[in-house]
C-alpha cells in the first residue's frame, strides 16, 4: 500500500462556503452580488416571507407564512435624533430656533439592503446550521458589512419641514413631530448644512426653524440617497 505521508494530526473536511461571508477575489474571476447603481431610501415598505428562524427554503411554501414588513419610515425614525443647538443665543432660541439632526445613515442603509436581500431571497436554501453563528440573519448582515456597504457612498439628504401654528393646534413649543406624510415639493427645505463623519456612518444637519418658535413648531421628514462607487 502506498504511503500518503499525511500527518495523522491533520484532518481535512469539507465545510459549507457560507461559513465565511467575506467574498474572496481570484486571479481569473470572482463572484459578487449584483447591486443597484443608486439607492433611494424614501417612504416605502419592503415585504418578505420566511420561517420563524429566519431561513428561506422554498418560495411557494414560505408564502403561506407570516409576512415580515420592513418600513423605511419607521427605521429612519428610530435612527435619528433632533435636538436644540446648545451654542445658540437666548434671542435665537425664542426666534428662529436652531436645531441639530443626527442621522445614523449606515444603520439605515444596512437595514434597507438586508430587507431587500430577504425580499429577493438572495440566501434562499441556506440553513442556520450552515452558518458560523448558527443564524442566517446574522450571516446576511455580516455579508453586507464585509462586501456591500463599502461599495456605496452617501450622496445627499432631502429634508422636508412644515410649520404648525401652536395657537390653532394646541401644540407645545419646541416639540416637533416626525411625520412622513408631509413629504411634498412644497415642504422641501433647502436651508441647512450637513456634516459627515470620516467613515460616513453618521451625518449631522444644522438648520434654523423657518418661523419663530414662539408661535410655531414644525413637522419634519427626510429621505436618503446613495450611489455605487
Amino acid at each position: 500500500m502506498r504511503r500518503t505521508y499525511i500527518s495523522p494530526e491533520f484532518d481535512y473536511r469539507r465545510v459549507f462556503g457560507t461559513l465565511n461571508m467575506s467574498e474572496q477575489s481570484t486571479f481569473f474571476s470572482s463572484k459578487m452580488l449584483e447591486i443597484s447603481d443608486t439607492i433611494e431610501i424614501k417612504n416605502e415598505s419592503v415585504i418578505y416571507n420566511q420561517l420563524s428562524n429566519g431561513e428561506q427554503l422554498n418560495l411557494e411554501s414560505d408564502l403561506q407564512l407570516h409576512q415580515v414588513i420592513y418600513d423605511t419610515t419607521v427605521d429612519k425614525n428610530t435612527n435619528h435624533t433632533l435636538i436644540l443647538d446648545k451654542s445658540q443665543t437666548d434671542q435665537e432660541l425664542v426666534g428662529n430656533t436652531k436645531w441639530i439632526m443626527d442621522i445614523e445613515v449606515r444603520n439605515i442603509l444596512r437595514n434597507y439592503i438586508f430587507a431587500n436581500m430577504k425580499k429577493y431571497r438572495t440566501f434562499e436554501g441556506v440553513l442556520n446550521s450552515m452558518t458560523i453563528n448558527n443564524n442566517v440573519d446574522s450571516s446576511v448582515y455580516e455579508y453586507i458589512d464585509k462586501n456591500v456597504l463599502s461599495r456605496y457612498k452617501f450622496l445627499r439628504v432631502e429634508l422636508f419641514i412644515k410649520s404648525v401654528n401652536l395657537l390653532t393646534t394646541g401644540g407645545l413649543r419646541l416639540k416637533n413631530t416626525y411625520d412622513p406624510t408631509i413629504e411634498n415639493e412644497s415642504t422641501k427645505f433647502l436651508k441647512f448644512q450637513t456634516e459627515t463623519d470620516a467613515n460616513e456612518f453618521d451625518i449631522r444637519l444644522f438648520f434654523s426653524q423657518p418661523e419663530s418658535s414662539s408661535i410655531r413648531n414644525f413637522k419634519y421628514y427626510y429621505n436618503l440617497y446613495f450611489e455605487k462607487l
